[in-house]
This record gives C-alpha cells, structure tokens and sequence, in this order.
C-alpha cells in the first residue's frame, strides 16, 4: 500500500512546494516591491479563491476517471503561472498568476485524494495519513529552498526554479498510475452530496479549520517581518510548524479510523484554534515558533480526521466530488480570512487579530459539530460504530 500512495505522495508534494515557497517570500516582496499588507491579502485570496472554483467545477471528472489528466494540466497550468511571477511586478499581475496557480492546484487535488481512499476502504485514514505526509513534505521543502535560493538569487530565483522543476516533472505525472476505484458512471454536480448531513457538518469544520489557515498564510510572514525576522527564520518557523504534522500524520489516521474521525477533528482543530489566540501576545520570533511547533501536533490530528470525516460521509465512487467539496470548503475559508485578517492586522495589530482569528474559528468548530452530532458514517469498514446512529441524509 506504500509504494502505491507513493507517486500520488511525490505530485502532491510538488504541486505544494510552489504554493508554499511563494508563501515565505511575501514579508520581503511586500517591501521590496512597494504592497500594502492588504495587498499581500489580495494576493493570497486570489489563488484560495481560484482553487475553490476549480474544485467545484472539475472534481467530478476525478470521480470519472480523469484524475491523472487533471493532474497534468494541472502541473502544467501551475509552471506558466510561475514563469508569469519571475517577471510580474504589479500587484494585479501577482493577483492573477496566484489565482492561476491556486486553480491548478484545485485541479490537481481532488484526484490524488481521491486514489488515496478507494485504495483500502477499510484503512482510509491511514492512507489520507500517508498521502499528507507527501502533502506536508512539500510544504517544509517549499519555504526552506525558496529562503536558500532568495540569499543566493534574489526575490525572483524561487519562481524560475520551482517554473522549471514543474515542466521538467510533467512526463512523471503523465504516467501516474490509473483510478482503482469504483468510478461514477454519470458526471453529477457535487452540489448534490450537500444532502448528506454528515458531510455538511466535516465541510463547516473544514472551512473553519482554513479560516485559521487563511489568516496565517496572509498574516504571519508580514508580522515575522515586522518582528525582524529574515526569509530563513520564515521559512524555519514554517518547517517547525509542518514537521509534527508529519510525524503525526500516519497516527492521526489510525486513530481516526479507530475512535471516530469527527471527535479527532474537533479535538485537533480546538486545540489550535485555542492557541492561535495567544499569538499575538508572544514577543519574539523564537518563542512564536516554538507556539507553532506546539499546534503543528494538534494540526496533524485534526487535519487529517477532517479528512477522513469527509470521505467515510459519502459513496466510494462520490469521493473526488466530496473531497473537491472539502478543497473548495479549505480555499473558500482561508479566501475569506486572507483579506480580513490582513486588514485588521494592519490597523489594529497582531493581538486582536489573533484573538478575532482564533475566537471565530472555535464557534466555525462548535457550528460543524452541532450539524455533525446524530449523523452516522456512510463507510463504516474499520470503523467504530457510533453509539447511536441515525442516518446520514437529512
């Protein structure tokens, strides 16, 4: 089962080292050249609210069979929008080619999470578990090599490395290996699995879980600069913070799998929720990060429950329509904070910020849990029974 995950885990992680090494390079592209923290807010939304688009529109066709071909446009798509950044100077440049590579990496998801599920319905847990270490290996890898490459080539090096690494990868994701599972023999609107009440309540923690992620992405490189921080410690304190989730990640499924997903996820996305709040009362860099080493453990757990509690809500052969839902629900909710938190952290400072992030996010949790409660799992394989059942569709 390893070696099966294994080239879905190597896309995944590619696809994610893009995103997130434009991620630890935006303190110093704000300043260098001349963007408002609003601004860098614009531009992160712009690629969340991209890949809810796609998602919603073109996660169906994984479900079809068309994974591996969405995934090669996808790619491709993603190293154009990175050429566009070696040279964009203006902020609607850096707007639209973030939102074509947020759209590419909505087209590339759906379809590798998909794989990960139908491959053992009974250990979907694990599988997603495993498929995230992949996911959160490109995240610690993007921000370390975009730091190396900025000291060694400039602002701009990222972009070209990560433009040319991405075409020379497309022959790989050409020959991923075909769907496994049971394919959905008519293209549906995914807007239909919303009569699932189980999965309306996994998709509110999702989205309450990414505002946090949203605001994050938007705030904490801008604030690290403000606090004196370099692209390295950037890019350290965003590696301290992905490593528990892959250290955890494997864990977190099997226990998902074996006490329910959705306890896990509320437990996991509570905890971080809770800590973001203090955020803004922390005065150095160092002290910040060792905070985010801290949620990173409870972001493993949580994340991947969440995970799990979307796929075990619906049918094998809806799951790329359900999780593209769940990818939508992600951008959707980190879209909606990126520019608000930015805003507010812009005139009013770091700790109403933090404390307005993480307080809205715990009443997003109890919200997804009061629409969880009663509902029980459309896959049950593995899976503990709930101890009193009721059915899914409302």
């Amino acid at each position: 089962m390893k070696r099966q995950l294994l080239p879905f885990q190597i896309v995944i992680a590619v696809i994610n080292a893009s995103i997130a090494g434009i991620i630890v390079v935006l303190g110093e592209l704000r300043d260098e050249l001349g963007f408002s923290d609003t601004g860098i807010g614009i531009i992160v939304a712009a690629g969340f609210f991209a890949s809810f688009v796609s998602q919603v529109a073109f996660s169906k066709f994984a479900d079809r069979g068309y994974g591996r071909q969405m995934a090669t446009t996808g790619i491709a798509i993603s190293a154009a929008a990175l050429f566009v950044m070696v040279v964009a100077d203006d902020l609607w440049t850096w707007g639209l080619s973030r939102a074509a590579l947020g759209f590419a990496g909505g087209l590339v998801l759906p379809g590798l999470r998909r794989a990960a599920t139908v491959l053992d319905p009974a250990n979907v847990g694990e599988n997603l578990g495993r498929l995230v270490i992949g996911e959160i290996l490109g995240f610690v890898l993007g921000p370390v090599v975009a730091a190396a490459l900025v000291h060694f080539g400039g602002i701009r090096a990222p972009f070209l490395a990560f433009a040319i690494g991405s075409v020379a990868f497309l022959p790989f994701v050409a020959r991923l290996p075909a769907d496994q599972g049971k394919l959905d023999a008519v293209s549906r609107n995914p807007l239909d699995l919303f009569r699932y009440r189980r999965l309306q309540g996994g998709l509110i923690l999702i989205f309450g879980y990414f505002f946090l992620i949203g605001a994050f992405e938007a705030v904490v490189p801008v604030m690290f600069t403000d606090m004196g921080a370099d692209t390295t410690m950037t890019g350290i304190a965003f590696t301290a913070f992905a490593i528990p989730i892959v250290v955890v990640s494997t864990l977190a499924g099997r226990t998902a799998d074996r006490i329910g997903p959705a306890r896990v996820a509320i437990a996991g996305m509570g905890v971080s929720a809770a800590a973001t709040t203090v955020y803004g009362f922390i005065p150095t860099v160092w002290g910040l990060t060792a905070v985010m080493l801290f949620v990173g453990f409870a972001d493993g757990f949580g994340f991947i429950a969440g995970q799990v509690t979307i796929s075990r809500a619906v049918p094998e052969e809806r799951q790329a329509g359900a999780l593209g839902l769940m990818g939508a629900a992600e951008v959707l909710g980190a879209g909606v904070a990126a520019v608000p938190a930015a805003m507010l952290y812009e005139s009013s400072g770091r700790e109403i910020t933090w404390i307005a992030v993480g307080g809205s996010t715990l009443l997003l949790l109890l919200v997804g849990h009061l629409r969880l409660r009663g509902t029980e799992p459309f896959n049950t394989a593995g899976l503990a029974p709930d101890p009193e059942p009721t059915p899914t569709v409302s």
